[in-house]
């Protein structure tokens, strides 16, 4: 592409100061105008940027930051479409509060919520089917064999035509996913600490890898967790999708499904049709909401 300004392109990679910016042709390393490095103008990997290039050695000047769908500010990363929950069937064994605040963070911010459990091989069919019973009513669930990539194009199908980052606790597989789903081999991958059974941290900023013209995947450092958002109680349920599904069908519009007579959510619980481990999360997480609001 020929120097210009008012270039459009997305940035893939920020390292001590400099960025990398991905115009879909070719990618750009340099820095952003002083006014964009203060305050609400922090640049995020993900963003689509302006940027000029300077005629002297065609490095970018990044002017201006195009409004984003979202962001986290921890990992730093805006415009995700999607985001694959990673956990392990066992070693280390799932926490399904912690799961579940992370499933109704992601979609309090707007991304959608893939379930994603490795390690099928460690624990029996019964176990395995009780835990994606526990999460299918709610999400996309895909199953992925590490050692010989089974589920990774049941996953890619579900990822296609994303921005997409993994999330979840060290050393459940994520950094194997991303070597299986985009070709390559050189993403360092963790093992567990046999002391610990936790995973070590292996990857160390926040970069962008394409699988295609559509695809973009967001290798992140340290995703284990997000900040629960200072939701009221009447607003929890929201983001749980299979209780969300019962909205207007209890006795009372303000119902938030605990003691309130003729619950449609409750009576769809013992029915089955919402999985008791969801519900009892919900639940922590509403006594969590009410206490913020004393």
């Amino acid at each position: 592409m020929e120097q210009g300004y008012n270039m459009l392109g997305r940035v893939v990679k920020g390292i001590g100061g400099f960025y990398y910016v991905d115009d879909g042709k070719r990618v750009y390393m340099g820095n952003a105008r002083k006014n964009l490095k203060r305050g609400k103008s922090i640049i995020y990997v993900g963003d689509i940027v302006e940027f000029d290039l300077r005629q002297e050695d065609g490095d970018c000047i990044i002017t201006k930051v195009r409004e984003r769908k979202n962001f986290l500010s921890r990992p730093p990363v805006s415009n995700l479409d999607k985001l694959v929950v990673v956990f392990a069937a066992a070693f280390p064994n799932p926490n399904n509060l912690i799961i579940d605040k992370f499933t109704a963070a992601t979609l309090y911010n707007n991304i959608e919520v893939i379930i994603c459990i490795t390690k099928p091989d460690l624990v029996t069919e019964n176990d395995l089917k009780e835990l994606v019973s526990t999460y299918e009513k709610a999400f996309p669930v895909v199953i992925i064999n590490g050692k010989n990539g089974d589920g990774i194009d049941k996953l890619y199908d579900l990822i296609k035509g994303a921005n997409v980052a993994l999330a979840g606790p060290s050393g459940v597989g994520k950094s194997t996913i991303m070597n299986h789903i985009t070709g390559r081999n050189d993403i360092e991958t963790g093992d567990i600490s046999n002391k610990t059974a936790r995973g070590r941290h292996t990857t160390r900023h926040v970069e962008i890898f394409s699988i295609d013209k559509n695809t973009h995947f967001y290798d992140t450092p340290g995703f284990t967790s997000l900040d629960m958002p200072r939701l009221d109680k009447y607003h929890v349920r929201d983001y749980f999708p299979e209780i969300d599904a019962f909205k207007g069908c209890c006795k009372y519009l303000d119902c938030i499904h605990v003691d309130e007579p003729d619950c449609a959510v409750k009576e769809a619980l013992e029915k089955g049709k919402i999985s008791k481990t969801r519900y009892e999360s919900y639940l922590s997480i509403l006594e969590e909401v009410k206490k913020w609001q004393k």
